[in-house]
């Protein structure tokens, strides 16, 4: 399979990107909807999903390429804040070139930021490009009938009083 090489640029998404994200997940294959989503969705499903976000308590990053949004991550923290679960989606034709882990070196790094000390990566067995996105965060594996968790135990981040001037 070919990889596409272009210029790759993040930004965070917020609530008013919920069109570009939306139209991201719809261009996702039913292989790579069921990668994402571990089940099949149909194209009202994903328009639903999208729609429904809490925008206000998750963080989302997107990946464009040429100035088009290929890939994007959420980091999906639980009502505590002290655990985020991590999904990832790239398009087929962006796949293997980096995006994947680019994404979520991001939301490691925003789930340091603010405190999150474990991150919840689940995927289906055969998803091999999540397994070695989990492997290589340094996540421990916890098998479950057809589903695999990956599980990443994050070191503290910075606090206030170790220089973020964002969190004073």
């Amino acid at each position: 399979m070919a990889v596409h090489r272009g210029n790759v640029r993040l930004r965070g998404l917020v609530a008013r990107d919920h069109a570009l994200h939306a139209a991201h997940l719809l261009r996702l294959t039913a292989q790579d909807r069921r990668a994402r989503f571990n089940t099949a969705l149909s194209d009202d499903a994903i328009l639903a999903y999208s729609r429904n976000l809490d925008w206000r308590h998750i963080w989302v990053f997107g990946a464009f390429v040429d100035g088009t949004l290929r890939g994007l991550a959420e980091l999906i923290p639980n009502k505590q804040g002290k655990e985020a679960e991590l999904s990832v989606s790239v398009e087929r034709a962006y796949q293997h070139a980096g995006i994947g882990k680019l994404l979520s070196l991001a939301m490691v790094l925003i789930a340091r930021r603010t405190g999150i000390g474990k991150i919840h990566i689940f995927h289906v067995p055969d998803n091999l490009g999540m397994r070695a996105l989990a492997r290589d965060l340094g996540a421990t594996t916890i098998v479950e009938p057809g589903l695999l968790e990956g599980v990443v135990s994050l070191p503290a981040g910075p606090t206030p009083h170790t220089g973020d001037a964002r969190m004073r």
